[in-house]
């Protein structure tokens, strides 16, 4: 006679399997939020594919694309192959870029949707398996409240991705498999770079016998940091030999020169300056692919932004080595420290920091304090979202852009009320740090 399973083990098999099997719902909802920029609007999957054509085929690729596709490179003259190098992105985004080009050139933004859509995949699966599957169910809500939009069109969940990897391989002191990872990101989009002081300090508090906060400097391990380093100059010297100027000057030529973006705190603020009565001219630009502010407060605003994060990055690594932040904590308010002073805010910059909000929501105690850090997060998700999708698509024509965006209604308001609620989680999260260190 076969035995009957009791309630109490029917309980725990639902609490068991449930949540990978729920994460195919939102999976399909993020293709289906994203499919109509794959077919509608592929801007920047057009880049990509100019780029992977240029680099591996030189100028001959022109002809088998449309025209327009690729006149926003200054190539002068005929390159050759191996010479055309991404102008605002790190070189080695040029295997993803590549990957696609494996099938049909017709089906090349499907292709990088689906691969993006399989990264996002590995992304959840590894919340799930290594963290928590709440937070791997809270990790895939907002990335559909967030990141969907732009989840497939965009490669930022790659170093994402490999931010991820880092956290999780230092949580089990894998700590070669940490730094790799984090330099596969570094390598990728350049600001996991941040992470590193922070990394080197949790590797050496992990060595400490837990009566002081470091072990004496001689006992300092420093390979893994130079494993990081290796790599990361093999890589970058590779495609220097290629293009040195590409590869090396021109990604800091672009990134210094670029006023800020609309998107960016740096503009919001201003923005503000110019409604005030000691209103400084502002004017709006469309330039280095986006949306732009140029003011002439804006140096002084850059600059009072970088002091600030290099006081936060102090602070950060301060409140890490007293061990009131964990590495997932520090890596979360650099990131934060990164987005909310620098000069650009990409709406896709929220995928650097999603899958990092929902590990340091396991952190939040008490329990409505995790609920109001969630609760947050999502306004800030959908504000962002929003802003993407009802006033992005009037900004399509850089021609026009700058006046329709001063018509635009509420569209300078909104970005003001995002960027303030994601400063506000940043501030809360070196507030709750310092709470805790009293």
């Amino acid at each position: 006679m076969a035995m009957r399973r009791s309630p109490l083990l029917w309980a725990r098999g639902l609490r068991r399997w449930p949540a990978p099997w729920l994460l195919f719902l939102p999976g399909t909802m993020l293709f289906l939020e994203s499919a109509w920029q794959v077919f509608l609007a592929p801007t920047d999957l057009l880049r990509y594919q100019c780029y992977a054509l240029l680099f591996w085929f030189g100028s001959a690729a022109l002809h088998w694309l449309p025209a327009q596709q690729c006149t926003f490179l200054p190539l002068h003259g005929v390159q050759p192959p191996f010479h055309v190098l991404p102008q605002e992105y790190p070189p080695l985004t040029l295997v993803p870029f590549s990957l696609p080009l494996l099938v049909p050139l017709p089906y090349y933004t499907l292709t990088f949707a689906l691969l993006m859509l399989g990264v996002a995949a590995a992304l959840v699966w590894l919340l799930y398996r290594f963290v928590s599957p709440q937070a791997a169910l809270g990790g895939t809500l907002l990335l559909i409240v967030g990141g969907g939009p732009l989840l497939q069109v965009r490669y930022d969940l790659l170093p994402s991705l490999c931010v991820l990897a880092c956290l999780v391989a230092a949580r089990r002191e894998r700590w070669a498999l940490a730094y790799l990872a984090l330099a596969g990101g570094t390598l990728l989009k350049l600001y996991p770079l941040v992470g590193l002081p922070a990394l080197f300090l949790a590797e050496q508090q992990s060595l400490s016998s837990g009566q002081e906060p470091l072990p004496r400097i001689a006992a300092w391990r420093w390979r893994h940091l130079l494993l990081f380093g290796a790599t990361v100059a093999l890589v970058s010297a590779f495609f220097a030999l290629l293009n040195p100027t590409g590869a090396l000057l021109e990604p800091l030529r672009y990134f210094s020169q670029r006023p800020p973006q609309i998107e960016s705190l740096a503009a919001s603020l201003l923005w503000l300056s110019n409604l005030a009565a000691f209103g400084q001219p502002l004017q709006l630009l469309f330039s280095y692919g986006s949306l732009n502010v140029v003011s002439p407060l804006a140096p002084t605003v850059s600059l009072l932004l970088t002091c600030l994060l290099c006081l936060g990055l102090l602070l950060t690594l301060w409140l890490q080595y007293k061990g009131v932040f964990d590495l997932w904590e520090s890596m979360l308010a650099l990131l934060l420290l990164l987005i909310t002073t620098g000069k650009v805010f990409s709406p896709q910059y929220l995928l650097w920091v999603i899958p990092v909000v929902v590990g340091a929501t396991l952190n939040r105690t008490p329990s409505s304090r995790a609920r109001s850090w969630r609760l947050l997060w999502i306004v800030i998700c959908l504000l962002t979202s929003s802003i993407y999708v009802f006033y992005y698509p009037h900004l399509a024509d850089p021609t026009s852009a700058p006046q329709v965006a001063q018509t635009l209604p509420g569209f300078f308001e909104i970005i003001l009320l995002r960027n303030v609620l994601v400063l506000a989680a940043t501030l809360g999260q070196f507030g709750f740090g310092l709470l805790r260190s009293l």
